[in-house]
Parts: structure tokens; sequence; C-alpha cells
């Protein structure tokens, strides 16, 4: 494993030339971090491409007070401490990386393997992403100077490289009736980022999330957000799928309480059969078993968790 500069280091050369070399413009829309966010950002719907892209870099070049959408603005004020952080990374990168697999081995089992690739780029609103387990994508800019948030990021992306048996997720998802498939997709999206939060922040979150991901202002309105995963999953019992508010829900913040929670009580063992096999049933069952014993709110509603309890 290592961390691939590549596109970054093309942006760097792009603000420290002074001229624009439209070659190193085209070299940067196809490095593999900046394709890689592209793809991504598309897969949001969101307005972008090579060309946009450049143009963005271009009016940034042309202009000393314009701040592009993509914020590159920001590498480019600091073009010199940018270089000193990618000279850093290039020596350090093994270091970096073995600091975040050590987050992440806390939790997880040993024999389990992570053997993602991982790429720099820079754009867009979000902190890094992983596709298909193999490779990571972090935006450089959200992390630029900040070496504890950035090995940080990495090891959240890292858990979801875990090599493990997809068998128990497909069976979840493409054989149990609908309304198992659409609970497992809720409760798994949130397991699954809770624990990523989890080994990212630890289970007492003593600063916000660089990107805003996980704050203390969110923690404090985890009622709320537990109101609208108690709605949601109301209507998948009932067969009243709405689709809306599952892509508006805060899987992370919800995520973060409920991982933390298990790990407090329990310790991390408890997480395991999520971890191992996509088995979110115990965890969950757990979850409210725990908060019953120490006379908490679980967030669910009564309804709700008796209806859990018996899947």
């Amino acid at each position: 494993m290592k961390i691939n500069i590549e596109g970054i280091k093309l942006l760097e050369k792009i603000f420290e030339d002074n001229y624009l070399n439209y070659d190193t413009l085209i070299k940067f829309t196809k490095s593999k971090g900046t394709k890689g966010f592209i793809d991504h950002e598309k897969s949001f719907n969101r307005d972008i491409s090579k060309s946009k892209i450049i143009a963005e870099l271009i009016k940034l070049e042309e202009g000393n007070e314009y701040k592009d959408i993509y914020d590159f603005y920001i590498l480019r004020e600091n073009v010199s401490r940018l270089k000193k952080a990618l000279l850093y990374i290039d020596k350090n990168g093994e270091m970096i990386i073995n600091e975040s697999l050590s987050k992440v081995y806390n939790f997880i089992p040993k024999n389990i393997k992570i053997q993602p690739n991982i790429y720099l780029y820079a754009g867009g609103i979000d902190g890094g992403f992983t596709v298909y387990r193999k490779d990571i994508f972090i935006n450089y800019i959200k992390y630029f100077n900040n070496l504890e948030e950035f090995t940080k990021v990495i090891s959240h992306e890292l858990f979801h490289c875990r090599l493990v048996s997809l068998n128990n997720k497909f069976k979840n998802l493409f054989i149990d009736n609908i309304n198992n498939r659409y609970t497992y997709e809720i409760l798994g999206k949130i397991l699954e980022e809770g624990t990523a939060c989890l080994i990212q922040h630890g289970s007492v979150l003593e600063k916000d999330d660089p990107i805003g991901t996980i704050t203390k202002e969110k923690m404090k309105l985890i009622g709320k957000k537990f109101s609208q995963l108690n709605y949601i999953l109301l209507g998948i019992r009932e067969g009243n799928i709405n689709y809306l508010e599952m892509e508006k829900l805060d899987i992370y913040s919800l995520g973060y309480y409920i991982a933390s929670s298990l790990y407090n009580f329990y310790g991390k063992e408890i997480l395991l059969p999520w971890i191992e096999k996509y088995d979110y049933k115990k965890p969950i069952k757990s979850y409210i078993q725990a908060m019953r014993q120490t006379g908490n709110n679980s967030g669910f509603t009564k309804e709700i968790e008796s209806w859990l309890l018996q899947l």
C-alpha cells in the first residue's frame, strides 16, 4: 500500500508555473485521483466534467481574487506549504498508513486483510470515499496541513476496505423479503458508518470532524435523528418505503451514537458480527438491551424496539 499523490503533485505544478501549461491541465484531469473524483460526483448527479475543471483552473490562474467552485484556490494560496506537505507524505507515507491501520486493527481481527490503493484528490464537499473495497480516495483540501485528521480519515476508509465474505450481505440484500432487505440496508449502513466513525474518532468525540460529518452539535440532536429513523423503519415494516426520507437520514451521527454506545457498554467484541459477517441483528438487539439495562432511552420507539428484537 502507498499513498498516491500524483494528481495533487500536478495541481502543485499548475500553481507553481508562471504560465498555463495545457498539457499539465490535461494530465491532472486524467490522473487516477481526479478521475475518481469526477466519477464520484457524477454518481450524485453533481455537475462536473474534465472541461469544467480545466475552465475553473484557468479562471483561477487568470484572476488572483477568484475562488473556484471546487476550492482549488485553498491549495493555490498555500502552494509553498502544499509542496512541503506533499514531500512529507511522499517520505512518510508508510508510517501514516501503518498508524491508520493500527487504529483499524484495534477493532478488527488481525487475519482480516486490508489491501486498497490510496489516492489523493482535490475538490468537492466530501472528505473521502471508497470504491469496491479496492480504492480509497481522500480529498486532500479538507485535510491539508492537518496530519492528525488526515490519518484518522484514512483509518475510516481503510475499515470499509476490509476483505471479508460478502455472502451474508448478498443474502440479506437479494434473498430475504423486501421488508428485511430495506431494514438491512438502513441498519447495515448505520452500523458500517458508525463503526468507521468510532475507529476514526474514538468513543468520545473530542472535536468536530473537519467536514462536519460528526459534530458535537449534531450529537445533541440525536433524538430528532432517531425520530426520523423510527418513521422510516415503521414505513418499512408496513411495506411503505420512503426513499426520500432514507436519503436524508443522518446515518453517520446515528451510527456513531449506536457504535460508541455498544463499545462503551460491551467492548469492541460486540461489533464483530457486523465487522466479520455483515450481521446487523445481534449488534442492534444488543444495543437495545444495553439501553434497557442502563435505564437509557435507545431512541427507538417501544413498537420499533419490539419489532427489531423479533427479527
